[in-house]
């Protein structure tokens, strides 16, 4: 594994994630498989090098253009000041994991880029928020962080639209009762076409057998609707009192993000990213690659049964995940090229 160099290993490796780099001849070894931890993080030198890298990449790319997740000229955003904040949140987490495996924080920077252009108040339409884009789930139950709607103030003044500060209770509970519905009507899904064609070339009678069918596909819908309704109010709730409240401005009121939705700032995030992917890491021998698709997917997604590659894991099959990893990688080479020069 040495011996594959960064610009061979994009060339050849990334076809998965459908992106094409030209093949250079000066070459730099990459790793990609993670080291044992040995390191104790970067020195202030190396954070410097980092900001000033990653400012470089924006600049390069972004200059000139309204951004995803800003919805703003680049202009008009003080990357410095993220930046700068990041780089040392990211290399704190480093260094306070006591994981097996060491995590580049050139990676972690490469993967925040992708998840959120260093944006904190990104929120997506799946619910997940800020730079890391955490889900309101992993942040509560894995990382115990405050998220809106868990906390009884949140449901009182001077927080707004009150009557959807429950969306995400509406949202869980929707999605159980839908799974007990289809756990409860599971006959009648096998009532399918290829079965109704037979009944009919056969000469029976599937009328009543249809309409169970039927109608157990119209409660799903109904439970779909309601399902997709509680995510947008959540999403609403949110965002009126970060407008509102939080003036869009996590460094104008801190507080307030702290109290009302904690995936927005910077700290616990970050830490809560460093402490997923060293755990991917440690379940799949430190291979980077399925790390960063398990953030995406899920840890699960990426076990496979091959003898041979169990113990690294595999990609899923996911355009979605495919994309993002493209994304990773090119950022992790365009930041890591200029840190290391």
């Amino acid at each position: 594994m040495k011996s594959v160099t960064r610009r061979k290993f994009l060339f050849q490796g990334v076809a998965v994630a459908g992106l094409a780099l030209p093949f250079q001849s000066t070459q730099a070894s990459l790793d990609f498989l993670a080291d044992i931890k040995t390191s104790v993080g970067m020195t202030p030198t190396e954070r410097f090098k980092l900001t000033k890298a990653v400012l470089d990449v924006l600049e390069t790319y972004y200059s000139g253009m309204t951004l995803q997740f800003w919805n703003k000229p680049f202009e008009a955003i003080n990357f410095e000041k993220r930046i700068t904040n990041i780089v040392y949140w990211v290399d704190l987490a480093v260094k306070q994991s006591n994981a097996a495996y060491h995590v580049d924080p050139v990676w972690v920077m490469s993967q925040i880029m992708a998840e959120s252009l260093f944006c904190e108040l990104a929120i997506s339409k799946s619910m997940a928020a800020g730079i890391c884009q955490l889900m309101p789930n992993t942040a509560t139950r894995d990382f115990k962080m405050v998220i809106a709607g868990s906390h009884k103030t949140h449901y009182l003044p001077p927080y707004t639209k009150l009557e959807l500060a429950n969306s995400f209770s509406e949202y869980q509970r929707r999605l159980k009762e839908k799974a007990t519905y289809k756990k409860s009507t599971k006959a009648d899904a096998a009532f399918n076409l290829n079965k109704a064609l037979r009944w009919l070339a056969d000469g029976k009678e599937g009328r009543a057998f249809a309409k169970l069918q039927l109608n157990r596909a119209d409660v799903l819908r109904d439970y779909d609707q309601k399902i997709k309704q509680a995510k947008k109010d959540y999403v609403t709730f949110i965002n009126v009192n970060v407008e509102q409240l939080g003036q869009r401005d996590i460094f104008k009121n801190p507080s307030f993000f702290v109290e009302f939705d904690e995936r927005f700032t910077y700290k616990k995030p970050i830490f809560a990213m460093v402490h997923m992917l060293t755990n991917a890491l440690r379940v799949r021998n430190g291979n980077m690659l399925t790390a960063a698709a398990a953030y995406n997917a899920g840890l699960s997604r990426t076990w496979t049964s091959e003898i041979l590659y169990t113990q690294y894991g595999q990609l899923p099959n996911y355009s979605e995940t495919n994309r993002y990893l493209s994304r990773i990688i090119a950022n992790y080479e365009e930041i890591s090229k200029r840190f290391r020069a």
